[in-house]
């Protein structure tokens, strides 16, 4: 009978619950005007601020602080139990740009901000700093550490040297003199033997086992022939041949004198009588030596002028001319020079007279002069076919 309460209860019961419902409203209506209201503080409206933190002139600890002094009450929580807490790990406050220790950044901002909040901030705000760390030896462990291990390595390893560069010899004003003080230097080193019924030939094998001399007697023709305005230097076969370092320095092209036969192309020059004894001529490759050339002719040695004058006909031949006949030695007692200059040539200059070579071979036991000379009576070749096509003819 008594299913539903009475009416005045139901009715007391309603309104009394109608006024729970609207006192409960109104506190969660307060609470979250509270909210709000921190919400708003909390937020700044300044765009160069923080989410968190209100501008300095808010009252605020800076642009990246988390609050008001006081907002908050609470300290420093990290969970240590962490394999990835490292308590002297130190990262960047990005309001003052220190690095600081979690546990000096939580003591610092104790009582302003929420344990969360101070956490939130140094893992997201705060940026690690590096350091580098030094890896401690292992209890226990004896021996030299990595360090010092490659250390001792360094010293151990052979460090191969470069050998040094021989230094040239650096050419005074009087080098370049014909008989000058490196003229006797160079004479010095060159020895005369008994050879080819000679009794002193000159052996220039001397100098080549000097470098630095050798290399001093191309620098003195090169700085010789460099104001001169020389096209091509042409040298006599084979002793001419070793003054092709001269060329190098001056950066003008070398040209081959050779004998008969061992080259293809040739043009020949006339017949000459050696200085020692039989016939020989001279070639050249056609086409080396053009019209309008200055040419030098280099030798080791002037003596009769008989292959310097074949030279000079063989250029003039080429309509050529012949600036200058260079020689290392001259005998100035056999009058090459005069021949060469009657032949067309401008100059005759040679670096050593024969007075300076004073040096005589240690010959050794047995020695025999083998030298093969050529017979007297060798017969003189026709002038090849293609030293016509060229409309001269040696005198």
């Amino acid at each position: 009978k008594l299913s539903s309460p009475p009416r005045s209860i139901s009715t007391r019961a309603a309104s009394g619950g109608t006024a729970r419902c609207q006192q409960s409203h109104i506190w969660l209506t307060r609470c979250a005007m509270v909210r709000d209201s921190d919400r708003k503080e909390r937020h700044s409206g300044d765009p160069k601020s923080s989410v968190r933190a209100p501008p300095k002139k808010a009252g605020g600890g800076g642009k990246f602080t988390l609050g008001r002094l006081g907002d908050e009450s609470g300290g420093g929580f990290q969970d240590r139990g962490d394999p990835n807490f490292d308590p002297d790990e130190k990262r960047i406050d990005p309001d003052d740009g220190t690095a600081y220790k979690f546990d000096q950044l939580a003591a610092f901002y104790k009582g302003k901000f929420t344990k969360q909040a101070i956490r939130e901030y140094w893992e997201y705000e705060c940026t690690p700093v590096k350091s580098k760390r030094v890896a401690k030896p292992k209890a226990g462990l004896s021996g030299p550490t990595l360090a010092e291990s490659a250390a001792e390595s360094a010293k151990s390893k052979y460090v191969v040297k470069a050998k040094p560069k021989p230094e040239g010899k650096r050419l005074s004003p009087e080098d370049m003199n014909s008989d000058g003080p490196l003229a006797k230097e160079i004479a010095a080193v060159i020895p005369y033997f008994p050879y080819k019924k000679l009794d002193k030939f000159y052996d220039i094998q001397g100098l080549l086992r000097h470098p630095k001399l050798f290399n001093a007697m191309c620098a003195v023709m090169a700085k010789r022939y460099r104001k001169m305005g020389v096209t091509k230097l042409a040298a006599f076969e084979a002793r001419g041949f070793i003054f092709s370092p001269v060329s190098i320095k001056l950066g003008v092209p070398f040209v081959l004198l050779r004998k008969d036969g061992k080259i293809p192309a040739a043009i020949s020059s006339s017949p000459y009588t050696k200085e020692y004894e039989g016939i020989d001529s001279i070639n050249v490759q056609k086409g080396l030596i053009v019209k309008g050339d200055k040419v030098v002719l280099l030798d080791d040695l002037v003596a009769t002028g008989g292959t310097l004058c074949a030279g000079i006909e063989l250029m003039k031949a080429c309509e050529a001319e012949v600036v200058e006949c260079g020689c290392m030695i001259e005998l100035k007692a056999l009058n090459g020079r005069e021949k060469c200059m009657k032949a067309g040539a401008k100059n005759v200059w040679g670096f050593i007279s024969e007075d300076l070579l004073t040096t005589a071979a240690e010959l050794p036991d047995g020695y025999v002069d083998d030298g093969k000379a050529l017979s007297g009576n060798r017969a003189a070749k026709p002038i090849p076919e293609s030293r016509a096509q060229l409309g001269t003819a040696p005198t």
